[in-house]
């Protein structure tokens, strides 16, 4: 069972990832970028192209988890590429719901002036 309460950091990968991973394939992808020690106890959220899918992988002392929840309706609000964030759990919570807890970097605005 996962255990809320002992979770380290919880991840989200921004790059799309293929809904087709298993577990096996999602578990080489956190241990390629991570070290063992920060592996166990941390939360690690994959997001579909469509960003209509979420997978998360989860690894304790005891054995590994892969979690997946769909939208019925809407889009998850993801990260851009190329960006690693960290979020708590409540933002993990809000996420899942479908809600925005990503924050953007407003884009500049050009100042035009016409003659």
């Amino acid at each position: 069972m996962i255990r809320f309460d002992t979770i380290n950091k919880i991840y989200l990968y921004s790059g799309p990832t293929s809904m087709k991973f298993g577990i096996y394939k999602i578990q080489q992808l956190v241990a390629f970028n991570f070290s063992p020690a920060e592996i166990i106890n941390s939360i690690f959220v994959f997001c579909s192209k469509s960003k209509k899918i979420i997978k998360i992988y989860y690894e304790n002392e005891y054995g590994f988890w892969l979690l997946q929840n769909r939208l019925n309706d809407g889009t998850f609000k993801w990260p851009e590429v190329g960006e690693l964030v960290n979020v708590d759990k409540r933002q993990l919570d809000w996420l899942l719901k479908g809600l925005d807890v990503i924050e953007r970097k407003p884009k500049p605005q050009l100042d035009v002036k016409y003659y």
